[in-house]
């Protein structure tokens, strides 16, 4: 099987068009995407084709690779590019698909819909283990490279990082999987038994540890996309709170949840941006601010015109439905429920840009129609990614594709996963509330002076994360990791049929909810994984 690979142009970090501390432009940075068809061919061996059990065709043999640093870094670079646009539209819609958003599909939501054949449970499988396996061996021959040695230190750091992050996925959504460390040696080399989940995050926690000394501070750069110290502390911060939740149960991972996450913010590089907005207004206009969106998936495109870039679609599906390029075309198939909107207080102003106040009426000329807020609209669309604000001239828009990075990491996720640790550590302290309530002065919300224990105030932030970090991916996980998906997708399907008079909505998403069970929590392993590999079993009810 041949492919062709992508390249982020790092001779685009000597054209620094430096904006205004903290915001920058996107034109200067590591996330530029070129497709070449030579330089790569090396790396379709590197990513073990499409599952882990894929020899490709052609390849260059790793003996004549990996001989300077500039090759080093072109081969980091493909490590990077499987995050690619597939990547952020499935963690921010299909895999997210819990209580805030629903599908306007057969099935209404994701939650339950997918099988062992579906070719998107496969392609995520297989984009993951190709990262790995890229990372596999790069770090199996960096050491034979004659160059500077904090350059390759820096280099395994993110390596390792971006290794342990996409097995950190792997694990989130299917539970034990293979753990592959070195390169495939052999086409015989193809059979690996799934490791207990357990295991797989304790690699993981233990990489990101190595890799954290090993990176640079984010202050080093004017963009999101690479691998700082502040990315992996804040990662760090997210992957111990899962270990320290269902179904691994190790409560002691909620003191290092809380020393990672106190790590980042006594660092004082990174303050929350005083405008919710504008956190995403700089997403979609090519600009960073990393004070507050540490890391990023970075996407480019300037127009038909342009024969090389690396497109994103965010803002398209899960964006407001629309017709005309004057504003970017949306097709909106995944929309915000209900039950969300009515979290928010009065006055939050995350609640109308999180969620659409309107929707666009027209073809060629649109107006903007605001709802009825005193009616029940629960289809109402995501609007954190709008394509209004695009800086592209409308005749050089396209369709689908534009350049709205993906945030993966926020300042914002990082004071409330603090707040969380603290809580689960000490208790509703004074500590514990300040960073809460840092999250809701932004939002203009009511702070919150005195909490009743500990219970109480994990109820608080599992609504608060959710207000401030909805359609961003983290939902679906954050409800497996508190143990509580199962009823809270139960009670979402009754407050459906209590509140909506939308037959669709009724028969789709609320007959979904209701069907989620254990089996949810993780998604099938992959047929063609499962008649590759006959070592692996599947999961529970799949």
């Amino acid at each position: 099987m041949k492919m062709n690979c992508f390249d982020r142009s790092l001779n685009a970090l000597n054209n620094k068009n430096k904006q205004g501390s903290p915001i920058y432009k996107k034109n200067e940075y590591l996330c530029v995407k070129k497709i070449t068809t030579a330089c790569f061919v090396l790396f379709v061996m590197l990513s073990s084709s499409c599952s882990l059990n894929t020899e490709p065709e052609d390849f260059i043999a790793p003996q004549y690779y990996y001989n300077n640093e500039k090759e080093c870094e072109m081969a980091l670079t493909a490590i990077y590019d499987k995050m690619n646009f597939q990547f952020a539209n499935w963690l921010s819609t299909n895999f997210d698909t819990a209580d805030e958003i629903w599908a306007y599909g057969t099935l209404g939501t994701y939650i339950n819909y997918y099988y062992s054949s579906d070719g998107t449970i496969s392609s995520f499988w297989s984009l993951l283990y190709e990262g790995i396996e890229r990372a596999n061996m790069l770090l199996a021959n960096i050491d034979k490279t004659e160059m500077d040695e904090t350059q390759k230190n820096r280099i395994k750091g993110e390596t390792k990082f971006l290794r342990a992050y996409y097995y950190f996925m792997l694990v989130q959504n299917w539970g034990d999987v293979p753990l592959k460390t070195e390169p495939t040696a052999s086409a015989s080399d193809i059979y690996y038994e799934r490791t207990p989940q357990a295991e797989v995050y304790d690699f993981i926690y233990n990489e990101m540890v190595e890799a954290e000394k090993m990176v640079r501070p984010i202050s080093e750069f004017n963009y999101a996309e690479r691998v700082t110290q502040s990315a992996i502390q804040g990662i760090l911060a997210r992957v111990c709170l899962y270990m320290a939740g269902f179904p691994n149960n190790k409560t002691e991972k909620f003191n290092d949840a809380l020393m990672w996450s106190e790590k980042l913010i006594q660092s004082g590089l990174h303050f929350l941006n005083p405008s919710y907005s504008q956190v995403f207004i700089n997403l979609i206009q090519d600009k960073y601010d990393t004070k507050e969106s540490i890391w990023e998936i970075g996407f480019r495109t300037t127009g038909l015109t342009d024969s090389y870039y690396e497109y994103g679609e965010m803002g398209n599906t899960n964006g407001i439905p629309q017709n005309t390029l004057a504003y970017g075309m949306a097709t909106g198939s995944f929309s915000s429920q209900y039950h969300l909107w009515k979290k928010y207080t009065p006055g939050d102003i995350r609640r109308d840009w999180a969620i659409a106040p309107f929707y666009y009426q027209g073809t060629n000329t649109l107006t903007k129609v605001y709802y009825d807020t005193t009616k029940v609209v629960s289809n109402r669309s995501i609007g954190k990614y709008r394509r209004e604000y695009e800086l592209t001239p409308a005749e050089s828009k396209q369709k689908r594709a534009n350049g709205t990075n993906y945030p993966i990491l926020r300042y914002s996720d990082v004071l409330l996963m603090a707040a969380e640790a603290e809580n689960e550590v000490n208790g509703p302290t004074v500590k514990a509330l300040q960073y809460l309530n840092e999250v809701r002065i932004r939002a203009h919300a009511p702070i919150y002076t005195a909490v009743n224990g500990k219970e109480e105030f994990r109820l608080i932030i599992q609504d608060e994360r959710n207000r401030e970090l909805c359609f961003e991916g983290l939902r679906k996980m954050d409800l497996k990791r508190w143990g509580i998906m199962i009823p809270v997708m139960k009670n979402l399907a009754a407050f459906i049929r209590q509140t909506e008079t939308n037959t669709t909505m009724i028969t789709r998403s609320a007959l979904a909810c209701d069907n989620v069970s254990e089996q949810h929590y993780y998604f099938p392993i992959p047929v063609r994984e499962m008649n590759l590999n006959k070592l692996l079993t599947q999961n529970p009810g799949w």
